[in-house]
């Protein structure tokens, strides 16, 4: 199996794991009276509801990004700004990484 075939099998596989789990975190988010600094903490305080929310942002992250490498190879390739573009695109979401592990950290130590 190439590559380009596991990236097209856990697209589609992920899509719906995706969907259900925002679905799952939006209803238990939705049971919250107030959404003040200390019921959204206590919300991520909860092991579960960190879980499911960590276990959703890598499959987004992961997914979402095999779609923007596909279409920046598509629209920029051969040319002399496709690997400047892919340099900028990896920071960003290098930057994205640290900043969702900063918020994460908060709530597992």
């Amino acid at each position: 199996m190439t590559l380009n075939t596991f990236k097209w099998i856990y697209q589609r596989i992920s899509t719906p794991l995706i969907i259900i789990l925002s679905l799952l975190l939006f209803l238990k988010a939705y049971r919250i009276e107030s959404y003040d600094y200390e019921n959204i903490y206590f919300f991520f305080k909860n092991k579960n509801n960190l879980f499911l929310f960590i276990i959703l942002i890598l499959l987004s992250s992961y997914h979402t990004s095999i779609e923007v490498f596909h279409s920046i190879h598509d629209y920029f390739y051969k040319s002399k700004n496709e690997n400047i573009i892919k340099y900028f695109t990896i920071i960003l979401y290098i930057i994205v990484l640290i900043s969702f592990l900063i918020f994460i950290s908060r709530f597992i130590f």
